[in-house]
């Protein structure tokens, strides 16, 4: 009977101190939520894709580097004058997040069939590069090259999504005698008289140096095949430059494509 009341005893004693333990001014009761926050920043730690990325976020889709087009005139008494196109087939898009990632960079889709002469037709839905010509042909003009003390050429530069082909042309390529750009006169703004192959304004496509004649293939196009490009083809991100010249090459090319690091 003692035994048992000293039990009890023991028991009441024990509840009191636990109860009062638990109420005892100054002592911090640590909320499990506050010490997370303190440790992890107040919204906490997203919680994460298998990629990395936080969940519930959105990641923009990625087609490819960029490239650039750079075009220099190094003709002292003569506006050079032409234009580019520059588009993505279909076919070498796998995701509506590229075609996002095209129209961001620039791009934009044809809504109706494009016939770049005879040599290229662009089918409704190609993504071309948005200038304001046709298939979204871009306009380029330089001025001569200075002379004298402060002699250098004239350029411009393009940064654009590398795309499947790159055309440079002022007239659609129905042959290699198509015109491909012009040297003009500065003052008079008209083209300069004479032959192609000599002093002559119209230069002609097979007067660019890598252009394709037979079969008629003019333009640069794009390549992810391992081993040697041929000459008019280029990398993923592969710079490009067209140099125009007063002069011709010993093959009569007066325009040099250069791809890649010079």
């Amino acid at each position: 009977m003692q035994s048992s009341w000293l039990r009890l005893l023991t028991l009441a004693t024990t509840g009191s101190l636990l109860i009062g333990s638990a109420c005892v001014p100054g002592t911090v009761i640590r909320d499990p939520f506050l010490t997370y926050s303190e440790e992890y920043g107040v919204a906490g730690r997203q919680a994460t894709t298998e990629g990395g990325q936080p969940a519930g976020t959105e990641v923009e889709e990625f087609f490819r580097l960029p490239t650039t087009l750079t075009f220099i005139n190094n003709h002292t008494e003569a506006v050079l004058e032409t234009s580019f196109v520059a588009w993505v087939e279909l076919g070498s898009i796998r995701s509506a997040g590229q075609q996002d990632a095209l129209l961001r960079g620039g791009f934009k889709q044809l809504t109706s069939e494009v016939r770049l002469g005879t040599a290229y037709t662009l089918p409704v839905g190609t993504f071309v590069y948005g200038g304001p010509g046709m298939a979204g042909a871009t306009p380029v003009r330089l001025a001569p090259a200075q002379t004298g003390e402060q002699a250098a050429p004239t350029s411009v530069a393009f940064d654009l999504i590398t795309p499947d082909c790159i055309l440079v042309f002022v007239q659609p390529p129905v042959s290699c005698e198509s015109a491909a750009f012009t040297f003009s006169d500065p003052a008079t703004g008209q083209v300069l008289s004479g032959s192609s192959a000599a002093g002559g304004g119209y230069k002609t496509l097979a007067q660019v140096d890598v252009y394709e004649c037979s079969p008629l293939r003019p333009g640069l196009f794009f390549s992810a095949a391992g081993g040697v490009l041929r000459p008019n083809e280029f990398r993923e991100g592969d710079p490009i430059t067209f140099t125009f010249n007063a002069g011709s090459t010993a093959d009569g090319a007066f325009a040099v494509v250069t791809i890649g690091a010079s």
